[in-house]
């Protein structure tokens, strides 16, 4: 195995827009405790700590929640939180992380792990991982991912379409193609199919091998990344630079490009993207008329909602199937199962 030189490069610049107004643009959603008593952030942390010690872990973030982090990851090295002056995507994160990778480690391996999402057994994580690290060491070449068996037609996920399983490796696959988020019918088709799986957002490759991925694939952005690289430390080089590149995440500027050395593994653990209000119902205990109340939020002949409270009195009389979230920024009133829709008109109001 590579372990030795694996890094965990955890992204946490997204803006949570789904979680307005709980999500906010001083406190993303990655920061905040939905599930349990620690915040997204640490539980992400954790999660890959059995694997690779704290000097190993990257966390790529907005400049503007540099406390943030080390408030909330004080054993994280000062040298491995890396900050973005403007959020642009996965894509240039992960290149932005790459050059620092180099600086640490000419063979590093990296794992790309998402900040924002749930997984409720972390034990049951780290030897998937493992088993993908070891699927890299075999192919070098190759990008891997994990791949969560669908248990519902889920129109806010991305999906992989698997092709043949590897025969020298159990459990791992060709992955044909990407797919965006479907429609309702085409979710319940690829469900039915049985050879779709969800995208977990979780990556794993030589650092050598993305670096030369984006460069064939991603050419501008490449070459402002090689400035940075060039000016490393030059906080104006690298404003200038981040600024000029493209809003892409990975899957669209470079994974939906590569054909025949994309690999995924399957994995069983439990695993939630927690993508808006919605995903809530799913993962916190709900009480005996299947409503998910957090907070001083009282229901009266009210069923299957979700009502968050952080300091305001919420009261829910006579609904049925509805989201309400009261915070100090806002309140949220939306249709259960439209949530989804909120970042748009999170957009519309900043």
């Amino acid at each position: 195995m590579r372990i030795a030189h694996t890094f965990a490069v955890v992204l946490a610049g997204g803006r949570g827009e789904r979680f307005w107004p709980l999500s906010t643009g001083s406190q993303p959603k990655a920061f905040l405790r939905l599930v349990g008593s620690e915040s997204l952030l640490q539980a992400t942390a954790q999660r890959v700590r059995s694997l690779v010690p704290w000097a190993r872990i990257l966390v790529v973030a907005n400049r503007a929640h540099a406390d943030l982090v080390r408030e909330q990851l004080p054993d994280l090295p000062g040298a491995n939180l890396l900050l973005e002056p403007v959020g642009r995507d996965t894509a240039a994160a992960i290149g932005f992380a790459s050059l620092h990778l180099e600086r640490l480690d000419g063979e590093a391996v990296m794992a790309v792990l998402p900040a924002d999402h749930y997984v409720p057994d972390g034990e049951a994580f780290a030897p998937v991982l493992e088993r993908a690290l070891g699927l890299v060491e075999l192919r070098p070449s190759w990008v891997v991912t994990l791949g969560i068996p669908p248990t519902r037609p889920e129109i806010g996920y991305g999906y992989l379409e698997v092709g043949d399983p590897l025969a020298d490796f159990p459990g791992a696959f060709h992955v044909r193609r990407f797919l965006e988020k479907p429609t309702l019918e085409t979710a319940k088709s690829l469900l039915r199919e049985g050879r779709y799986y969800w995208n977990s957002g979780v990556f794993l490759w030589r650092n050598t091998t993305i670096q030369g991925l984006l460069s064939r694939w991603m050419p501008v952005e490449w070459d402002g990344l090689c400035r940075i690289r060039e000016a490393w430390g030059d906080d104006v080089v690298l404003a200038k630079e981040f600024s000029a590149f493209r809003g892409l995440s990975i899957d669209y500027g470079v994974l939906e490009q590569m054909k025949g050395t994309l690999g995924m593994i399957r994995a069983d653990f439990g695993w939630d993207d927690l993508g808006s209000w919605d995903a809530l119902a799913r993962v916190l205990p709900a009480e005996e008329h299947g409503n998910v109340v957090v907070g001083e939020a009282r229901c009266l002949d009210t069923s299957g909602s979700v009502i968050i409270s952080t300091g305001q009195r919420v009261a829910a009389v006579g609904v049925s199937n509805v989201i309400v979230v009261a915070t100090q920024d806002g309140v949220l009133v939306c249709s259960k199962g439209r949530s989804e829709e909120l970042k748009r008109l999170v957009q519309e109001m900043r």
